[in-house]
């Protein structure tokens, strides 16, 4: 018998809300914690390690003092990049880990034939996800290797993109099942936020879902990490998915419609001392037209001083739905590309703002319109933007 563990989306760095973060790099300990327990021969890790391709000092540490305990206990672990620690030029702190001797990147970006790497007990090849599903090609025009030469070993195909039937919209690009190569025994996929099992084209296809949710939906949808456990036996791959719960997630949804920005702050506040918010994640989402005011007289200031006083873990709140009626209104655009929308948007709203700036803000949107570069840290390309719009504004440095 084999048994391994297959993490995805781990989105090391990801969370800019230390609390959340601190979560996130708990849940990921706490998921090895458990691999070692289990005495699992091996660790999938199916891409997005880290949230980018330039991961905090602090965030490689612990990636790395956590990957340090698994080759201690004698347990493997193997690695591809996702689209998020991916970059256009092939470089990853993946090679990093790997040159340290603590995984193996077993990532193979080259059409063709698949790079199969052997082990005692598994067969394993892989493909880096990228932007926008660009993999995809990649893996359209790869050769479904002869895997009969490896016997009764364990076979697997760790891929980052998204399976035809998997996807969780619309607007994911996909590639079908009997598209990708043929022969293994287990598919570890990353990239789609949910979990997946299914057999498909006789692919046994299977998606984690993140180690921890990424944003505020995924709270509401999943509440908790995820990954799966899998023992292979007899030509069979038993999958068992595996729940980590540090801090349970409630959510407190108000409608603000036809209230007063006092009455949403008292219901805000009551709904809090009800339901009990000690240590828990608490989701806030508020929508409707508040009867008067504006929706900064909401008062969050006081609602995040009695979260405090609860002791709530964090709060979060999404507010994209809640309006005032002092702004509240609707343009009708007949332009069709994304420049005339700008200027037929900025123009029909002009008399809400009583002053004439429509080439200030085209300048403005260009200015903004300017995407971080390879390699460029994060202060240095805020540092980018201040200027350029400073320039546009006439004004000093912005601070």
């Amino acid at each position: 018998m084999v048994k391994f563990a297959h993490l995805a989306d781990c989105h090391l760095g990801g969370w800019k809300i230390p609390e959340m973060e601190s979560l996130s790099l708990a849940t990921f300990e706490k998921a090895i914690e458990a691999c070692v327990d289990e005495k699992v021969d091996f660790v999938l890790i199916a891409g997005d390690f880290f949230d980018n391709a330039l991961p905090s000092i602090d965030t490689l540490k612990l990636a790395a003092l956590k990957l340090k305990e698994l080759k201690e206990k004698g347990i493997r672990c193997y690695i591809i990049a996702g689209s998020h620690d991916y970059s256009a030029s092939g470089k990853t702190f993946l090679d990093v880990l790997e040159n340290a001797g603590l995984c193996k990147n077993v990532s193979n970006n080259s059409e063709g034939d698949l790079n199969i790497i052997e082990d005692t007990d598994v067969i394993i090849a892989g493909i880096s996800g990228k932007k926008v599903g660009m993999e995809q090609e990649v893996i359209r025009g790869l050769n479904s290797p002869d895997l009969s030469k490896f016997g009764n070993k364990l076979k697997i195909l760790m891929l980052h993109t998204t399976i035809a039937g998997s996807e969780p919209n619309d607007m994911m690009k996909s590639i079908g099942a009997s598209e990708i190569p043929g022969g293994f025994d287990y598919y570890a996929l990353g990239h789609i936020h949910k979990v997946f099992n299914r057999n498909i084209d006789g692919k046994l296809i299977v998606y984690p879902g993140p180690l921890y949710p990424n944003n505020f939906s995924e709270l509401e949808e999943l509440g908790n990490g995820k990954f799966v456990i899998a023992e292979y036996s007899d030509g069979k791959v038993i999958v068992e998915l595996q729940n980590i719960l540090l801090r349970e997630t409630k959510t407190i949804e108000i409608n603000a419609e036809g209230k007063g920005p006092e009455i949403v702050t008292s219901e805000i506040m009551g709904a809090m001392k009800k339901d009990g918010i000690a240590e828990r994640i608490i989701l806030l989402r508020v929508a409707g037209t508040l009867s008067r005011g504006k929706t900064s007289d909401v008062d969050f200031n006081e609602i995040k001083k009695e979260f405090e006083r609860q002791k709530g873990h964090c709060l979060l709140r999404n507010i994209s739905k809640l309006e005032s009626p002092e702004f509240k209104t609707s343009v009708k655009v007949e332009a069709s590309n994304m420049e005339d929308i700008e200027k037929e948007v900025i123009n029909k709203n002009q008399p809400l703002v009583k002053t004439d700036f429509d080439g200030l803000m085209m300048e403005l949107l260009k200015g903004f319109d300017i995407e971080k570069m390879e390699g460029e840290t994060s202060s240095t390309f805020e540092s980018r933007l201040r200027e350029g719009i400073s320039r546009i504004l006439g004004i000093g440095e912005m601070i």
